[in-house]
């Protein structure tokens, strides 16, 4: 499985830290994101904002929050196992493919890069399912439970 090392998070997670979660909680995995924002809410210097279905709707809160890093966290179909986890640069995110909400993460990577000096970084995290009214996989909680240990560790 794809893991993100605590090393590289340490590297790219500086100053201020936003994190944001993206997707639907009724669409099985595609609520990863959101539920990482759940268990990350009051760590220490992470901002946690949980943008639903639509993260171009919180651009001006994120902004108001003058982060020095922002970290969108969504579940994005990059080809890896079930519960595999990424970290992607705001290049590497076209109009199309990985996510769901690819084009909502490209436009609010570029708003937010026109908008503020900041370094922003997508956190995929591969979905096992996101069939309607289903919980999060095994596999996906799995990954959640990590990542919100090791985000939380550098908090």
């Amino acid at each position: 499985m794809d893991k993100i090392l605590t090393g590289g998070l340490k590297q790219n997670l500086k100053g201020k830290v936003c994190v944001v979660g993206i997707g639907n909680r009724l669409k099985g995995d595609d609520g990863a994101g959101p539920e990482l924002i759940d268990r990350l809410t009051g760590h220490g210097r992470l901002c946690c904002m949980d943008a639903g279905v639509a993260p171009e709707n919180y651009l001006e809160k994120i902004v108001q929050a003058a982060p020095d890093t922002i970290l969108l966290v969504d579940a994005m179909d990059f080809g890896g196992e079930a519960g595999a986890y990424r970290l992607f640069t705001s290049d590497q995110i076209t109009g199309g493919g990985l996510s769901s909400h690819a084009l909502s993460l490209r436009m609010t990577c570029d708003y937010l890069h026109q908008r503020m000096a900041v370094h922003v970084f997508i956190l995929g995290i591969q979905p096992a399912q996101v069939e309607m009214n289903q919980p999060l996989s095994v596999l996906v909680k799995t990954a959640v439970d990590q990542l919100a240990a090791e985000l939380g560790a550098l908090a």
